[in-house]
C-alpha cells in the first residue's frame, strides 16, 4: 500500500502583498515542490500538489478524496498566518494525519510554527532527502525521529530541533520534478517580462557565494554554489518542450553566469539542439560576472532579457549592503548587455540602512541614466535569515519573538501597509512616495515604452499590455 503525500502551495493574499498591482504580480509555479514531489514519487510515493494561487477545485472536496497519508506544506514569510490556519482546516478533517512545514520561514524561524497545536514537524533547509527520511519513518514507523537532521518536532510538550541536514552534494541524484502535477497554463508572467506564450522555470544551480545583507539564500546554502550536470538540465526543458509546449524559460539560478565556462556550455548545448528556435529564455547576472562573450552566447542561445541586481546608485550604500560591485561594474555590464541585444533590467532598492533622501534620488536618477529596457524598485525588506533583520532588531523596528508577517512587503506603496523598515531620520511617507514617484518617472520614458512595443507580436499582446499599463499608471498616481 504505497503512501500517499499531498504537497500543498498555501493560499496567498496577492493583495497584502501587490496591493494595487495584484493583476500584473507574477505567479510562478510552486517549484521546490515539484522537486520535493518528484523525489518522492522515485520512491514509491503516490504524490498530488495542490496549489492555492490558481486551483479552481474545492480544498476540501480534493483533500477527501485524495486521503493522504502525510502532508507537506511550504510556508515563505508572507504565507506564515494563512499556513497556520489552513493546517487547523486539515486537522480538523484528518486529526491523525502528520502535517509538516517546510521552506524559508521554516529554515529561519522554526519555532514560530509551534505556536500551533496542528503543526507535527518542520523541516530546516534543502527537504528532498529529509522527506525521503520522514516518510520511511511514517511507512515504516522505521528511522526514529530522534535520527533525522534537519527537523524540529514535538516530544513530551518540548520543541526539539535535530543537528543541521548537510547539503545535497550531487544535485543530479534528484528525479524529474513532477511538473505534471501542475496546470501550467494557469500561470503567469509579469508584463515586463512577458514574451509571449507558456512559461516553465528551471534551476541548473542551487545557491550562491556571495553574502549580501539583504538576501537569506546564502544562511540557508551556507555561500556554497552547487550545479546539476548540463545534460540533466537540457532534459528538463525538453520535456517542458514536449509536454508543454513553452515558448518562454525563466533560468532561477541566483547567480546565472558564476561559472563561466559552463554557462556558455549551457548556451551552445541551447543552440546545438535546437531549443534557441523554441523558446526565449531570461536569467539573474551579477555586473561583476559578465563580459561580451558571455553574453553574445546568451544572445545566439536564444536569452532576451537579463536581470542585474544593481540595488543603489550610492557606492557607499553599495559597500554597506555588502554587495562588493562598483558603480562603474554597473555601468559597463548594462551596457555590454544591451550593445550585446539582450534586454538588460535591473533591480533597485530605496530605503536601505543610512540611506538618505539625497542617496534615494541619486539612486532613481542613476536607474534613468542607465540603458535598462526596465526595473523595479523595492523597499528594503528586513526578511528572517537576513543581516538586515539583525539591523532592523537592533534598531527595534522588527520584533524579536515574531512580528506582523503580512507587512514584509518590498511594495508597500501599493499596499495598505507602511515600509517594513525605514531608514534613520526618515519617514513612511517619503519612502512610499519616492516609491512611487520612481516607478512613473522610469516607465514614462520613451526608450522603455518602446521596448515593450518591439515585443508586441499580434493585437492580443497589444491588449494585454495597453492594459497592464493603464493599471500600473492607475495604482502608482492614484492615492
Amino acid at each position: 500500500n504505497e503512501m500517499k503525500i499531498l504537497f500543498i502551495n498555501p493560499p496567498y493574499n496577492i493583495e497584502n502583498y501587490y496591493g494595487k498591482l495584484s493583476d500584473l504580480a507574477f505567479v510562478f509555479p510552486p517549484v521546490g515542490l515539484t522537486y520535493l514531489a518528484g523525489y518522492a514519487r522515485h520512491q514509491g510515493c503516490e504524490v498530488a500538489i495542490f496549489d492555492f494561487q490558481i486551483e479552481e477545485r474545492d480544498f476540501e472536496t480534493f483533500i477527501r478524496d485524495f486521503k493522504p497519508g502525510l502532508i507537506g506544506i511550504t510556508c515563505q514569510t508572507a504565507v506564515f498566518y494563512n499556513t497556520l490556519k489552513l493546517a487547523g482546516k486539515i486537522k480538523k478533517i484528518f486529526p491523525q494525519v502528520p502535517i509538516i512545514i517546510g521552506g524559508s520561514h521554516a529554515t529561519y524561524r522554526p519555532d514560530d510554527f509551534f505556536q500551533s497545536p496542528d503543526i507535527d514537524l518542520v523541516v530546516i533547509g534543502e527537504g528532498e532527502i529529509t522527506l525521503s527520511e520522514i516518510i520511511s519513518n511514517y511507512e515504516k514507523k522505521g528511522m526514529p525521529l530522534e535520527k533525522i537532521d534537519g527537523i524540529s518536532y514535538r516530544k513530551n510538550g518540548q520543541v526539539i530541533h535535530n543537528p543541521p541536514r548537510q547539503l545535497i552534494k550531487n544535485l543530479d541524484i534528484l528525479p524529474m520534478p513532477a511538473i505534471d502535477l501542475l496546470s501550467l497554463d494557469k500561470y503567469r508572467v509579469s508584463p515586463d517580462n512577458y514574451l509571449g506564450g507558456r512559461v516553465g522555470l528551471i534551476s541548473t544551480t542551487r545557491g550562491c557565494p556571495f553574502g549580501c545583507i539583504f538576501c537569506a539564500c546564502k544562511e540557508a546554502f551556507n555561500r556554497t554554489y552547487r550545479a546539476r550536470q548540463l545534460e540533466n538540465v537540457f532534459k528538463e526543458i525538453q520535456y517542458y518542450l514536449d509536454n508543454y509546449q513553452i515558448s518562454q524559460l525563466f533560468v532561477m539560478d541566483d547567480c546565472f553566469g558564476l561559472d563561466k565556462q559552463r554557462a556558455i556550455r549551457f548556451c551552445r548545448g541551447m543552440v546545438e539542439r535546437g531549443f534557441h528556435k523554441k523558446l526565449l529564455w531570461w536569467c539573474q547576472l551579477r555586473v561583476d560576472i559578465v563580459d561580451e562573450e558571455l553574453l553574445r552566447e546568451m544572445k545566439e542561445a536564444g536569452c532576451k532579457i537579463v536581470s542585474f541586481g544593481i540595488e543603489s546608485g550610492v557606492q557607499r550604500i553599495l559597500d554597506f549592503i555588502a554587495k562588493r560591485v562598483t558603480l562603474a561594474q554597473i555601468k559597463k555590464a548594462v551596457k555590454m548587455a544591451k550593445k550585446a541585444g539582450l534586454d538588460p533590467r535591473g533591480s533597485f532598492i530605496l530605503g536601505l540602512p543610512t540611506e538618505t533622501f539625497k542617496d534615494s534620488l541619486a539612486t532613481i536618477f542613476f536607474s534613468l541614466r542607465l540603458p535598462l529596457s526596465q526595473a523595479k524598485f523595492g523597499l528594503a525588506t528586513p526578511y528572517p535569515g537576513t543581516k538586515l533583520w539583525e539591523i532592523a532588531l537592533t534598531e527595534g523596528q522588527v520584533k524579536a519573538d515574531g512580528d506582523d508577517w503580512d507587512r514584509f512587503t518590498q511594495l508597500a506603496a501599493y499596499t495598505k501597509y507602511k515600509p517594513p523598515y525605514i531608514p534613520k531620520g526618515r519617514s513612511a511617507a517619503e519612502l512610499l512616495f519616492l516609491q512611487k514617484f520612481a516607478n512613473t518617472i522610469f516607465y514614462l520614458r520613451p526608450s522603455v515604452i518602446y521596448s515593450f512595443i518591439r515585443r508586441i507580436k499580434s493585437f492580443d499582446d497589444f491588449k494585454y499590455f495597453a492594459k497592464s499599463v493603464f493599471k500600473f499608471l492607475a495604482g502608482t498616481i492614484k492615492k
